[in-house]
Parts: C-alpha cells; sequence; structure tokens
C-alpha cells in the first residue's frame, strides 16, 4: 500500500498467483489483459485465486488487435 501511494509510474505485474493477492487486497486500479489466440486445454485461470468477496466491475477503457491475433484490452475499476 506504501509503494502505490508514491509519486511515480504505473507499477506492474503479470502471471496469476501475485496479480490474484493484489486482487483480492484491493490493490489494483487498472488491469491489461493480453488474450493470445491459443487454447491450453488447461491449467491455472488468471482470477481463481483472487479472494475476491463479490464481483469486481470493470470498464474497457480501450483495446488494440495485433497482426497475430492477440488481443490487448485495457480495463478500470467502476
Amino acid at each position: 500500500m506504501k509503494l502505490k501511494q508514491q509519486p511515480g509510474k504505473n507499477i506492474s505485474v503479470g502471471g496469476v498467483d501475485l496479480p490474484g493477492q493484489l486482487i483480492g487486497l484491493g490493490l489494483i486500479d487498472e488491469f491489461y489483459i493480453v488474450v493470445h489466440p491459443v487454447i491450453a486445454g488447461e491449467g491455472r485461470r488468471l482470477f481463481d485465486h483472487s479472494g475476491l468477496q463479490e464481483r469486481l466491475k470493470l470498464k474497457l477503457v480501450d483495446s488494440k488487435t495485433f497482426n497475430s491475433g492477440a488481443v490487448a484490452m485495457h480495463y478500470v475499476k467502476q
């Protein structure tokens, strides 16, 4: 929480475990999610262990589609 209050640029994290913990603590203001057009069939999902007690409503503010077919989406909390 102290780091978030300091001046400076955005703090970015990736993966599954750390973002889920930060979401559960209410420390995420914006989400940048990139979806790649590959179906893996199994594995962990991004928000499985976020610890949210209620739904988190997000608003899409930007998106970009790449030549590879990947789509980057930028969401903010409502």
